[in-house]
């Protein structure tokens, strides 16, 4: 944790003349980041710092307040820095609808800000609450979070504070969430902000305490009829090949988008179609299920189709069933697989090359011993079908087998 009332900790420098201790005026919650508003004590510059909270524990980041001095040089990746850019030199003032909910008083608090424009960063940072509530018992947990995921607040918490922007909207500051956070801030004797680590260890998440949803159970692995759910997106595919990413860009130069997504969502399609048909070779009372963002295609005959064109609170926790329910989950990486990889016993993902730097950073792996690496495998973006199913399978039928011998037999 990071005290920031009374007495800020201040590990800062001046960015330009480096000199240490600058005077810390203010802390501000414009959106995503926790700011520190400071001014060098020996040159004068005026900068704003943010805490080492969520990504800013991986990647620090400071720029002075005026455009007039030029931007210092950090290790910082391009996106993060524009959204601190965004955050706290273009805030906004639009009015911003902010819920507060009191579940009990408290004068000695921690602050999770979970907000983020992305999906699963919300996720992650939320996942933090855990921690807190079972090891900082002597004050109460403050989260801040987007309305979307109101449902997921755990129970223990001392307040949640619910904003009503879009995730897109968040990448930006608003002078409103600004002002919201300090007047609060003052009921309190004693803030202290989460790290809100963006990759926790999955494996001391309890996904039930968030989802109300409980996990499969590993004991009624082979009592159960096997199911396989596939999570789709229609903004990120299961490839068969380059020339279908080739085409997709073809597509998107010409402005036919539409068209570009429409192909590669209908050649989705047939291969988790012949993915199925594959399974059901080899689990002829296997249950499929479906579900995602988008409603291109029909899986009819082959599927429980559970697809939507938008998604709601009673959406997202009939999901979280169906993920509960199944053997394992198949979906392409992204924010989109942490619930289904929280819920079900283990997954197959399909994970392009870009995305090798974020190995498993979408999977809630809950396991601490050899099945993590039995329940969660990998498929290379441009694989087969078969090469998919048999990965689905394997899980399927050599589970007990393999737990006995490498999990129960030994001392």
């Amino acid at each position: 944790m990071i005290r920031i009332k009374p007495d800020p900790e201040n590990t800062f420098s001046c960015p330009d003349c480096h000199s240490a201790n600058p005077v810390i005026n203010d802390v501000i919650v414009p959106s995503i980041h926790v700011v520190a508003d400071c001014t060098c004590q020996n040159c004068g510059l005026e900068f704003y710092q943010g805490f080492p909270v969520g990504h800013s524990v991986e990647y620090p980041v400071f720029v002075p307040k005026t455009k007039d001095n030029p931007l210092p040089g950090l290790p910082t990746p391009p996106w993060f820095l524009d959204t601190f850019l965004k955050g706290v030199r273009n805030v906004r003032d639009n009015e911003v609808a902010i819920k507060k909910i009191v579940y009990k008083k408290c004068e000695k608090v921690v602050i999770l800000n979970t907000l983020d424009y992305l999906y699963g960063h919300v996720i992650l940072k939320l996942y933090n609450a855990l921690h807190h509530l079972d090891n900082d018992k002597d004050r109460g947990l403050v989260i801040i979070l987007p309305r979307m995921f109101e449902w997921l607040i755990p129970d223990g918490c001392a307040e949640a504070w619910i904003v009503d922007l879009k995730l897109g909207d968040i990448v930006y500051g608003y002078s409103s969430i600004q002002k919201f956070v300090a007047e609060e801030m003052k009921r309190f004797s004693e803030i202290s902000l989460s790290k809100a680590y963006p990759v926790p260890d999955f494996s001391r998440i309890d996904i039930e305490r968030f989802s109300k949803v409980k996990p499969f159970n590993l004991q009624n692995f082979s009592k159960l009829k096997p199911t396989i759910t596939f999570v789709l997106r229609e903004d990120r595919w299961w490839l068969e090949s380059k020339i279908d990413h080739w085409l997709f860009l073809a597509c998107r130069k010409l402005n036919l988008t539409s068209l570009g997504i429409s192909f590669l969502c209908s050649e989705q399609n047939r291969l988790i179609k012949k993915t199925i048909r594959g399974i059901k070779k080899n689990l002829p009372d296997a249950i499929i299920n479906v579900v995602g963002l988008g409603t291109r295609g029909s899986f009819e005959g082959y599927a429980l189709d559970k697809r939507q064109t938008s998604i709601s609170k009673e959406i997202e926790i009939e999901w979280c069933r169906l993920y509960a329910s199944s053997h394992v989950v198949m979906g392409i990486h992204g924010s989109n697989m942490l619930l289904p990889s929280a819920h079900a016993a283990g997954c197959v993902e399909i994970l392009p090359s870009d995305r090798y730097g974020n190995y498993a950073e979408d999977l809630s792996i809950k396991y601490n011993d050899r099945r993590q690496i039995f329940f969660y495998r990998f498929a290379d973006q441009y694989a087969r079908p078969r090469s998919v199913q048999e990965r689905i399978v394997e899980i399927i039928l050599c589970y007990e087998a393999y737990n006995t011998k490498m999990c129960l037999n030994v001392y």
